[in-house]
């Protein structure tokens, strides 16, 4: 197995973070019963899957129409990224309070909560579409890479999906703290993540300062 996939693999999963959704899924789906809330888990995940290889594709074919090179993509991907990854490390605002407080209100006396907010932006949020574009923009040639970035998607969503199917389990094992702690964890992972692609695309953008 290239030693890229477990690259690919780990920061998508870091960036998603499927302890956080599955906590905001339970907040999100207390009421409903164990049918209503194995077809949410589904649908939402089989949403987010779609909405993030999609935008990856689109993604890069966007930036091409729009003549931006991808050392551009990965600086402002990566301080987007690292923006995300401060967020995590600090607990700033994450999961529903991401979302203003009409949207909140929203989110709250949605009958399906599936689309929104929990596969966007929960699961697929800024900065795992972000990350979706620059994994597959990374991996153009050969053509297989981009089927094993696909791949890679559907294990992370699949995890996710997992998560949020056992939430009140994980909810009451790891306790606010613990989902705290693993968010941050998650954090730091993504923010280093952040800092390499800043780093990589500087690299082609000013070779003679990186030296």
């Amino acid at each position: 197995m290239p030693t890229w996939v477990v690259y690919d693999f780990v920061t998508l999963l870091a960036v998603i973070n499927p302890i956080e959704a599955a906590a905001t899924f339970a907040t999100l789906t207390g009421n409903r019963s164990p049918k209503e809330r194995r077809t949410i888990a589904l649908r939402s995940s089989i949403v987010a899957f779609v909405i993030l290889v999609v935008f990856g594709f689109i993604g890069q074919q966007l930036l091409n129409a729009l003549g931006i090179g991808f050392p551009a993509f990965r600086i402002a991907g990566g301080l987007l990224l690292f923006v995300v990854g401060f967020n995590m490390v600090f607990a700033k605002e994450t999961g529903t309070k991401e979302l203003d407080p009409d949207e909140q209100a929203h989110a709250a006396a949605a009958d399906d909560p599936s689309v929104f907010p929990l596969a966007i932006p929960i699961i697929t949020g800024p900065g795992a579409l972000t990350t979706i574009v620059a994994l597959m923009s990374k991996r153009s040639e050969p053509p297989y890479e981009i089927g094993l970035v696909v791949i890679i998607s559907v294990v992370v969503i699949f995890i996710t999906y997992l998560t949020m199917r056992a939430s009140r389990r994980v909810t009451q094992i790891f306790g606010p703290t613990g989902i705290n702690a693993v968010g941050r964890v998650m954090g730091i992972i993504v923010a280093a993540i952040a800092i390499q692609l800043i780093v990589d695309g500087l690299q082609v953008v000013f070779p003679a300062l990186m030296h």
